[in-house]
């Protein structure tokens, strides 16, 4: 009996100890002010889109600037939504350290392919399909040039995008990637005087493996500058035009 009634009163000791503990934890956080802001921006791909200073820009043009405000004053689902409306992040997140400070980690979009199109406008595809202002980055990237519309590019061409940037060698034999006024695909390669025809994206990497053996066993006997133009657009031939 007397057990029991212990057991209960440690319990409800330990009870009450943990509500006051909660409390005592939530008070201090409200008056707690933050005492500065660490920023992480991981760039594998070193594309240099975003930088600390750029996120702490803002963050202060939105008034969201953390260091020196009172916690319960500072929004972190509204720091992170303001910081992926920028063109050039991808993900954000931010939160509360234990030692009073504000943590912030960016991750920034990836370009895929350097948009320079017939209409005069000059952007980026990201591996993801979104557009992304060109700005005052520079970044070597293959060039797409020609009919290219803006609404469509990243639906279309960001799956060429990315498998190109896999591939090591077609991510340097190609010079540019044309768009017919037909919406036909032109490559100009950076060794040998020809153009690559590919006509649709369908079976790209098909195609792509035909050019690499036809480089391989046809141009390295016949030479590189004998044909002018490489048709790729039917299923398993590869039709040359001579110059």
């Amino acid at each position: 009996m007397w057990k029991t009634i212990l057991k209960v009163c440690i319990l409800i000791g330990v009870g009450a100890y943990l509500v006051f503990a909660v409390a005592m934890f939530n008070r201090s956080d409200e008056n707690q002010v933050c005492r500065g802001l660490g920023i992480i921006v991981h760039d594998p791909d070193s594309t240099g889109f975003i930088t600390e200073n750029e996120v702490r820009e803002m963050l202060v043009a939105n008034k969201l600037f953390p260091e020196g405000k009172a916690i319960q004053d500072i929004d972190l689902a509204k720091m992170e939504k303001v910081l992926v409306a920028s063109p050039y992040i991808d993900q954000a997140l931010c939160y509360l350290a234990a030692d009073g400070r504000v943590g912030i980690q960016v991750t920034p979009r990836i370009p895929m392919l350097h948009v320079l199109n017939s209409a005069g406008e000059d952007f980026y595809i990201d591996n993801c399909g979104g557009i992304m202002p060109r700005g005052h980055h520079q970044i070597d990237l293959i060039v797409m040039t020609g009919n290219v519309n803006k609404k469509t590019a990243g639906r279309l061409y960001a799956p060429m995008g990315r498998m190109l940037s896999k591939d090591a060698f077609w991510n340097q034999q190609i010079e540019e990637i044309h768009i017919t006024s037909a919406g036909e695909i032109e490559i100009t390669p950076r060794v040998g005087d020809h153009i690559i025809q590919l006509g649709d994206t369908s079976e790209l990497d098909n195609k792509l493996a035909r050019m690499r053996t036809f480089y391989t066993e046809g141009l390295d006997k016949a030479g590189w500058n004998k044909y002018k133009t490489i048709n790729l657009k039917f299923h398993d031939q590869v039709i040359c035009t001579k110059r």
